[in-house]
């Protein structure tokens, strides 16, 4: 059973309306709507969509730890490949800090080194 099905079936089954979860835990009814079609695009990330539905497990009256470990498990399954699969030098690619600060720090730090490795010789 997806994790939409499951959800909103638990919320069937304990008679709420979509309404109901909606007014209880403050979202729009069109971000239940979506996670309850397995419809992830609108919840902008995997952090919100994790906290939308530990909040929509509490209002329904489900354990929000458990539901948030099922949606987490449907959401890797949706990934095309996981990080840990791509090769070294494309995960430290990926991981370099883009910030254009971090890039000075780094650059004045190794500029500091070598001026102390010259300066000994």
């Amino acid at each position: 059973m997806s994790f939409g099905a499951y959800l909103k079936q638990s919320r069937t089954l304990r008679e709420l309306s979509l309404d109901d979860v909606a007014t209880a835990t403050r979202l729009p009814p069109r971000i239940l709507e979506a996670l309850e079609a397995d419809d992830f695009t609108p919840l902008q990330d995997r952090a919100y969509a994790l906290l939308v539905a530990r909040s929509c497990a509490a209002a329904i009256g489900l354990d929000p730890e458990e539901t948030s470990l099922r949606l987490e498990e449907q959401l890797q399954q949706l990934e095309p490949g996981t990080a840990e699969h791509a090769p070294l030098w494309k995960r430290l690619w990926d991981a370099r800090p883009r910030e254009p600060l971090v890039w000075a720090i780094v650059a004045v730090t190794l500029l500091a080194c070598a001026a102390l490795l010259f300066k000994r010789h």
